[in-house]
């Protein structure tokens, strides 16, 4: 069994992450995953939420990653996003802003496609400002 494993993260602008790593927790729709080497081969659909890259001497690195398909082999992880930003590059203020206004339409409760619409933004903004918290210990790849 191998003691790391290949995380290759993809965005449709570009190639976000690409080295070994020796776990890696991201947010699955039914819940979060942990992914060790020797992971059992399967396909997870991505929600919203952080993604944990855990390295050499528990170096940590997290990111958002906004949805997507990840693809787990036993020796790597290959995650396709639409989204995906590392805290640095998270605005928080804005993040701030679209979480309040997500907030106020979901006061309104106009319908059905306006409050799916509000809870996806809140649900993004929330994201956004957890992980830009976080601090970036290992410099992108």
């Amino acid at each position: 069994m191998a003691k790391r494993l290949r995380l290759k993260i993809i965005t449709p602008l570009r190639l976000l992450y690409n080295d070994d790593v020796e776990m890696v927790i991201l947010r699955a729709a039914f819940g979060d995953m942990g992914i060790l080497p020797g992971h059992e081969v399967c396909a997870a659909v991505l929600g919203y939420g952080p993604l944990r890259i855990l390295g050499e001497g528990a170096k940590e690195n997290e990111l958002a990653v906004l949805g997507g398909l990840a693809e787990i082999l036993n020796d790597r992880v290959t995650v396709l996003s639409n989204a995906a930003e590392w805290p640095n590059e998270i605005d928080r203020v804005r993040a701030e802003a679209a979480k309040a206004r997500a907030e106020q339409r979901m006061l309104k409760k106009t319908n059905d496609t306006d409050m799916q619409r509000a809870e996806l933004s809140l649900r993004r903004a929330l994201v956004r400002i957890e992980v830009s918290s976080y601090p970036l210990i290992r410099g992108r790849q």
